[in-house]
């Protein structure tokens, strides 16, 4: 099926590949990639489910992008295209409509229709994509074509820059996280210690060419090092080996996937304010993190005393980078009084005591709302308050171009600690393909160059 911007079209940018991501000689003599191949990695972050509208999913941070898309992208100077849609939004009355391309079906061979385009965007309003649809009506089923749903009193322009948050992918209706279903270039099926992505042949804006990706659950940093240097992993977490570096491998950084937050809560007292956690976590000494893989950690200024009531800091047990944060981070949070102890509890159980207000310390992921600061400033204040987001949404702040994600928390109650970034070592045969908006990987243009024979 083809569509605007199809995956083998995207690759003819030399930029979109990092070292050993280059075509290999014989299909640029050929003029084709190869197809064909697997990949397999283990990385410290749970893999039981996966939903692409959750803005602390971790894995839907790494590959949300891989089994669903969006309605529309963004181009490099920012305007919308067309994905799933069949057109930009069309004026009709006061309202915008939305028109799906005909024969749309899911890696589950779902039919999709005007329907699933109404439930995508409620359903991503009410998880992380709240602040991205801010302005955005809620939507209405046309009442005449099957494939469209009709945004009343809504500017075209705006709500295809809104639908082009990778937080609005269009899902079935009957989405199930632990059943992850979409139009991208890979099927997910997910387990508590594997996702495995397969090619997607009804994939609607290209299939993958790779055969399929195993990614296998790790229980800490270290696995993944020693799997890639025993070479029983095709790619490396965050480096080329634990020892020593394998021979023959690349590495490569492909940008970010999210952060790392401190997020404080109600009952923290004085130390709940804004800007509290971040000057916490300013304070925290680089040297402690140093085996923890993270990026960009600063220099340390001012003092990363705890000073709320003790506190158990909660982290998701299933998130093993994570955890290895919390246990870090809590001894240098804590004094006598003051303790602060890591508490790796169930996601859902962390989600709980968050909504009651009873999470007075946390470590989180927080995943891009959208392109820049904004973006991340308005993921971080989704993370933070909602209403607080949604009116940063309403009256976006002038932000430097380059505004680093640390200096936007002052008027919230987090901090970020360090980037996730997808980086790490991989096999010269292997061509890991950028995203097409510059951060992160675009794992259905990635390829496998073949043996030789």
């Amino acid at each position: 099926m083809s569509r605007s911007l199809p995956r083998r079209a995207f690759l003819g940018g030399a930029g979109a590949l990092l070292g050993a991501a280059v075509l290999p000689e014989g299909a640029r003599a050929m003029g084709r990639t190869p197809l064909g191949g697997r990949l397999s990695m283990h990385l410290p972050w749970p893999t039981s489910s996966l939903d692409p509208h959750d803005l602390s999913d971790p894995a839907a941070a790494l590959f949300a992008p891989a089994i669903a898309d969006s309605l529309y992208g963004l181009d490099a100077s920012g305007n919308p295209y067309p994905t799933l849609a069949s057109a930009l939004p069309s004026r009709e009355g006061d309202g915008a409509v939305v028109r799906l391309r005909e024969g749309l079906r899911t890696a589950r061979l779902l039919k999709l229709d005007g329907r699933d385009v109404v439930s995508s965007v409620e359903r991503a309003r009410a998880r992380g994509a709240a602040a991205a649809l801010a302005d955005i009506p809620r939507p209405e089923r046309h009442p005449r074509d099957p494939l469209a749903a009709v945004f009343p009193r809504a500017d075209p322009a705006r709500v295809a820059r809104a639908l082009a948050s990778p937080m609005v992918a269009l899902l079935p209706r009957a989405f199930d996280p632990a059943a992850p279903d979409g139009t991208g270039a890979f099927r997910a099926d997910v387990g508590p210690g594997q996702i495995t992505l397969t090619r997607n042949d009804v994939a609607a804006r290209g299939a993958a060419f790779l055969d399929a990706i195993e990614v296998i659950r790790s229980e800490d940093l270290t696995t993944s090092l020693r799997a890639f240097e025993t070479e029983r992993d095709d790619l490396g977490w965050l480096g080329a080996g634990l020892h020593t570096n394998r021979r023959g491998a690349v590495r490569f950084d492909l940008g970010v996937a999210g952060w790392i937050v401190l997020t404080t809560g109600p009952d923290a007292g004085l130390f709940g304010q804004p800007g509290v956690a971040q000057r916490l976590v300013d304070a925290l000494p680089p040297e402690r993190l140093a085996h923890l893989g993270l990026v960009g950690l600063p220099r340390a200024h001012g003092d990363p005393a705890w000073g709320g009531p003790p506190a158990p800091l909660l982290v998701d047990e299933s998130a093993a980078h994570l955890v290895e944060v919390a246990e870090a981070v809590a001894p240098i949070l804590s004094r006598p009084g003051h303790e602060v102890t890591a508490e790796p509890v169930a996601r859902a159980e962390l989600g709980r005591r968050r909504a009651r207000g009873k999470a007075t310390l946390a470590i989180e992921l927080v995943r891009p709302l959208g392109p820049g600061p904004l973006g991340a400033l308005l993921a971080l204040a989704t993370a933070d308050d909602r209403s607080r987001a949604l009116d940063l949404a309403r009256h976006p702040p002038r932000l430097a171009p380059g505004a680093a994600p640390r200096s936007l928390t002052a008027t919230l109650r987090l901090g970020v600690i360090a980037e996730v970034r997808i980086a790490g070592g991989v096999l010269p045969d292997i061509a890991l393909a950028r995203a097409a908006g510059g951060e992160g990987w675009d794992l259905g243009a990635t390829f496998r160059r073949p043996a030789r024979r």
